[in-house]
Order: structure tokens, then C-alpha cells, then sequence
């Protein structure tokens, strides 16, 4: 027996407990190896536990919808293992699932809740419909229904939706507004609760309204919009007469609520017009604008991510101006973690095939000043346009014209502001999928990508190759 035969020997006599703390530390591409080699050690819930934080610390992973124990060892190896996978560069395949869905569409928004298994398709009538995009038959279920509530919803214009995920919350819950114009141009904000009832495959989404009221006729109905727990805020949009600016109503006063009261707001001037807002944490709003000019040129002029905090109604203070380099036109979501929010984005030059992709830092320390990460450089001449989808540390880039799927991988410390030294290409990864349809959403946690076209939902999963 060799020295080495002998140090392997007297790690196997160790207790599985002392095993198992020993290999939290390995790395994520060495896990497959522990499977088929120490599978016995390997499977304990502290083991997956540590694994699973490492994940969501690490890799800023969307958390478990339930509470860990309500899942088993295996139920946590799966989950543990798909999001490894969706970030490895090991040898894997694309698995394409299709369903006839006449019911989607475009006329309403359609969004893809973090951790890739929940499917939202809003209409213009306040009908919501979800897909558990985990299940094998790709079931079109009804989450809620306006009309029930209101038979006037269907007389009014839909404004769109914005949604706030409850990050405190021990199972998946987040509200969720729809927002109508009637004829009058007094707009009409409904608020609801989802939350996640049952466990595992037998788990489905609940919603319930908790407020609803209508905000002033002067309200402009085509502004940007977002909320969190307690407020709900609207841009003037780019039609409003008096100019630029955001108005803020805190609608826990309506909470509970069914006479649809008219709520007043305070309304702060702004030197921009907003193209995207959300809540980022707790009451710190971001919102990304281009000039105070309705002919924003990205090509020619520096566009800015404004940080607010609403100490209160009345009180709407500017913590942070941040400008993004001109031609920046492809963003990704923010992303929260328990530290900062993160945000990727794209810029290049029209005139060339380079694409600069950059990763924007926002500490929820307001003290800490944001900063901004030149990530690397890739080059191609496709376009980015809607078949390009950034996440934090992955994006996906679909062709449907040469049925290609292309995965960037963008791996960077957003705990450090020091910029990348030297240029620094993008690893792709390239797969063929066939009969490839528009690209609709793409959840970075497992990969997963959703595709729609002529009455057919597609989905596309990363599994095992072999």
C-alpha cells in the first residue's frame, strides 16, 4: 500500500459528520465525483444545507421556495445539483418541452419568477395565469380574475404590472400590481398576495387581493411604475404637461379596503424622464433614465440609474446619481442579495462587433458609495435585441434563425471594485435546439429558458448529458 492508498484510507476511517463538514469545501465541479464515490457521505441534510448557502451567498441563487426541512435529502441533492449544473461548464444537453397554449400571448406581459419554476401571463383584463414549468404536462392554470371583483375592468385600458418579491418571507411570496386606465384617465392600481400553498409537485400558487384604489385623474397612465410592501410609485410618464417626475403613494392606509377609495399623493419634480424602476431594498427605490429629453439618443447622450430612499411620503431623498456608459441598451434585472443589488449590462458601439458587458454594484449601505465593473468584452455580429437575455454571472443568447442557444458565462467578485486589468473574453458555449421559437424569459438559476410562438409554450432545461 503506497502513501497515497494510505491517506485515502485514513480519511475513510473518519466519521461520515466529520466526512461530510470536510467536503462542504470542495468545488461544485467536483460534486458528480462524491456522488458516485461517497454517496453515502455526502448524503446528509448539513451537507446540502451548506451547499445550498454557499449557492445563495456565492452565487446570489434565488433560495428554496419552502423552507429547507421541508425537503428531503434527495429533494435537496436535486435542487442543489440543477443550479450546479446550470453554471458548469461539464458536458451537458438541452431537453426541449413543448405544449399548445392558445391562451398566451403577447397583448399581455408574461414573467418568470427567480428559480425558474412559476410562469406568469398577465392580460389586459386582469386575468393572471400561471404554468408550473416544473411539471410534465405544462398546465395553464387561473391565478385570479378581476372581473370577479370589479366588472368595470373590463371596460378599462390595461397599464401593465409590476411585481415585489417579499425576500423575508420563509416560503415564496410576493405582491403583484395591475394597473388599468379608464376613459377618464384616472388610473386604477389593484394589489395582490401570492403565496405558495403545499409542498414539492403538489405545490400551486394562491393569490388574494389586499388593496385596491384609484390614484388622481391627473396621473399620467403611461409612466413607469413599481411597488413594495408599503408603496407604490409612478413616474408622470412622457405626455405629463408639468414634466418629469415621480409620485409616491403609500397604500398601506387602503390595506383591506373594497370602496376603491381615490388616494392622494406627493408628487417630486425630477430632472429625468424614467424608463425602468424598481425597488432594489426595503424602501430604496432605482430607477434608470435616459435625459430630460422625450428623444433619448443612447448612441449620444450618458443615461443614469438615480438610487432614492422614501424615508416617508413626503420625504423622497437621492442617495446616489450613477452614470452608464453611452450605448448601453441591453439590462439585466436587478438582482438582490443580503449585501447589494446587482445589475449587468451591455454596451458597444454601433459601429463595431465589440460588446462590453458591465456588472454595476448598488450596497444597501447607502453610505457605500455603488460602483461599477468592466466584466470583459465578447464579439459577434448578432444582434441584441429580444432574443438576448443578461443574468448576474450567465446569459442566453437564442438564434432562432440557425436554432442555436448560446450561454455566456461571466464569472466576477461583486464583493471587490477593483475593474478587470486587460481584456477579458466571455466564455460561450454553444448548443443547437431545433424548431427554435421567440424568446420570452430566461431564469439564470437553473438555466432554464421559455420560448413561445403560434399557440406553443417551449421550454428548454439543461440536463444531463449521456
Amino acid at each position: 500500500m503506497d502513501d497515497t492508498e494510505r491517506e485515502v484510507e485514513g480519511l475513510m476511517s473518519l466519521p461520515n459528520e466529520v466526512l461530510s463538514r470536510i467536503f462542504i469545501y470542495v468545488d461544485d465541479s467536483d460534486i458528480p465525483i462524491l456522488q458516485q464515490t461517497l454517496r453515502s457521505v455526502i448524503m446528509t441534510r448539513q451537507f446540502w444545507y451548506n451547499r445550498i448557502h454557499r449557492l445563495c451567498e456565492e452565487h446570489v441563487v434565488s433560495p428554496p421556495e419552502e423552507e429547507l426541512k421541508e425537503y428531503s435529502i434527495v429533494q435537496l441533492e436535486k435542487w442543489t445539483m440543477r443550479r450546479i449544473r446550470a453554471r458548469s461548464t461539464f458536458p451537458v444537453k438541452l431537453q426541449l418541452r413543448s405544449q399548445y397554449r392558445p391562451i398566451l400571448g403577447f397583448y399581455g406581459d408574461i414573467f418568470l419568477v427567480p428559480g425558474g419554476r412559476w410562469l406568469l401571463n398577465f392580460h389586459q383584463d386582469l386575468r393572471v395565469y400561471f404554468v408550473d414549468l416544473d411539471s410534465s404536462n405544462l398546465q395553464l392554470d387561473l391565478l385570479l380574475e378581476a372581473r370577479m371583483i370589479d366588472p368595470r375592468v373590463s371596460q378599462y385600458q390595461f397599464n401593465g404590472n409590476r411585481i415585489w418579491i417579499d425576500h423575508n418571507a420563509p416560503r415564496l411570496s410576493f405582491h403583484f400590481e395591475g394597473s388599468l386606465a379608464d376613459a377618464e384617465g384616472c388610473i386604477w392600481v389593484y394589489i395582490y398576495q401570492v403565496d405558495l400553498v403545499g409542498h414539492g409537485t403538489g405545490a400551486k400558487l394562491v393569490a388574494r387581493l389586499i388593496t385596491t384604489f384609484r390614484s388622481p385623474r391627473e396621473n399620467n397612465p403611461h409612466g413607469s411604475h413599481a411597488l413594495n410592501k408599503r408603496y407604490f410609485v409612478q413616474d408622470r410618464g412622457y405626455m405629463s404637461t408639468p414634466g418629469p417626475g415621480v409620485k409616491i403613494f403609500d397604500y398601506r392606509q387602503t390595506l383591506g379596503r373594497r370602496d376603491y377609495p381615490v388616494m392622494e399623493c406627493h408628487t417630486f419634480p425630477s430632472e429625468f424622464y424614467s424608463s425602468e424602476m424598481e425597488f432594489i431594498h426595503e424602501d430604496v427605490l432605482a430607477i434608470r433614465s435616459g435625459s430630460t429629453s422625450f428623444h433619448y439618443n443612447p448612441d449620444t447622450e450618458s443615461s443614469f440609474y438615480y438610487i432614492f430612499d422614501i424615508e416617508s411620503p413626503t420625504s423622497f431623498k437621492l442617495l446616489h446619481k450613477i452614470e452608464i456608459p453611452q450605448a448601453a441598451v441591453v439590462f439585466s434585472r436587478p438582482c438582490w442579495t443580503s449585501q447589494a443589488s446587482l445589475i449587468t449590462f451591455v454596451s458597444y458601439p454601433i459601429s463595431c462587433d465589440a460588446r462590453v458587458l458591465h456588472g454595476l454594484v448598488i450596497p444597501h449601505d447607502s453610505k457605500n458609495h455603488p460602483w461599477m465593473v468592466e466584466l470583459g468584452n465578447f464579439v459577434g455580429k448578432e444582434r441584441l435585441n429580444m432574443g438576448f437575455k443578461l443574468g448576474i454571472f450567465s446569459s442566453l443568447h437564442c438564434n432562432s434563425e440557425e436554432d442555436t442557444i448560446s450561454r455566456f458565462r461571466h464569472e466576477w467578485d461583486y464583493t471587490c471594485a477593483l475593474p478587470r486589468i486587460g481584456p477579458a473574453y466571455i466564455s460561450i458555449l454553444k448548443q443547437d435546439v431545433e424548431h427554435m421559437k421567440t424568446f420570452i424569459a430566461f431564469d439564470e438559476d437553473t438555466g432554464r429558458s421559455v420560448h413561445f410562438d403560434d399557440g406553443n409554450l417551449d421550454v428548454v432545461d439543461i440536463v444531463i448529458a449521456g
